[in-house]
């Protein structure tokens, strides 16, 4: 069974009679009806209405949905942050531990700031950092405290980590 593609659309075309308008549609002679079955033009577009409550449609769905990128944006910078953070607090850790100090050498050294106050901070991932390590000097192990901060925030770290460090005792057996 053969099925004409244009069937369904074959209706829409007249004969032009150019002779009666003078106008030649350049369809192999056919020209647009005026009128559909249903009465209205076969030409006409949206309203202005309709294309109104569209617009009004896409603009709702569209204000939450540039929040969520600019929250997920937002998540994003601070958990990189977090990270680096994070990173810069074991690495200081890990130095301290691996410089072999003693309790007394920490408690000697004291607190202080990594790089000191009145040298640039460090620069990692477009930021700028401070370290600043503390010491209790209470009895018993020496508790260090690491604390990462913004360079353009000293009040609030953005990351610490804390431990604590005994002199190790070695006894000669004989």
């Amino acid at each position: 069974m053969f099925i004409n593609p244009l069937e369904g659309i074959a209706h829409c075309f007249v004969p032009a009679d150019e002779s009666k308008t003078g106008i030649s549609m350049g369809r192999k002679g056919f020209t647009p009806l005026e009128k559909t079955v249903r009465g209205k033009s076969s030409l006409t577009g949206f309203t202005f209405i309709e294309i109104m409550i569209t617009l009004a449609v896409i603009g709702i769905f569209f204000v939450p949905m540039t929040q969520l990128f600019s929250h997920g944006l937002y998540s994003a910078v601070v958990s990189g942050d977090m990270i680096t953070a994070v990173n810069l607090c074991r690495w200081e850790m890990e130095r301290i531990k691996n410089a072999g100090f003693t309790k007394s050498q920490i408690k000697n050294e004291g607190n202080i700031w990594i790089p000191r106050l009145d040298e640039p901070p460090l620069k990692m991932n477009n930021a700028e950092w401070r370290i600043f390590r503390s010491i209790k000097h209470d009895s018993g192990p020496a508790e260090v405290t690491v604390e990462v901060f913004l360079a353009g925030n000293l009040n609030k770290p953005v990351a610490s980590v804390a431990t604590l460090i005994e002199d190790d005792v070695w006894i000669e057996l004989k």
